[in-house]
């Protein structure tokens, strides 16, 4: 009896950890990028690019403009792609990634994100 039990309380257990669904990460492929530059980003007279916050700040930013709820953009650094000039359309290096639902790309087109 005391067997019986146990093995229905762990074919149960089993069945309820296989029923979550995995959260996996977004892969890049599938983001649409931003090539952060110098100061042309839409959003640049209103995120300091430094701010220990910017990743937030930003998604918060985009859903304003976009009216579309996303998860927190990815900022990634390239140094092969850092430009040395002062010119607005200078490249800083970074590229931001975002993953706009299904629907609401072409928001993200108009602000200049692209698919890589």
């Amino acid at each position: 009896m005391k067997f019986t039990l146990l093995c229905l309380l762990a074919t149960a257990a089993m069945a309820t950890g296989s029923c979550k669904k995995d959260k996996k990460s977004p892969k890049l492929a599938d983001a649409f990028q931003y090539i952060e530059t110098v100061c042309s980003a839409p959003w640049a007279k209103d995120i300091a690019p430094g701010a220990a916050s910017f990743n937030q700040t930003l998604e918060k930013w985009l859903e304003t403009e976009t009216g579309v709820d996303i998860s927190t953009p990815f900022r990634k650094m390239y140094p092969e792609k850092t430009q040395i000039c002062y010119a607005c359309s200078c490249t800083t290096g970074n590229v931001i990634y975002v993953w706009p639902p299904a629907g609401s790309e072409q928001k993200f087109i108009d602000l200049g994100f692209t698919r890589p």
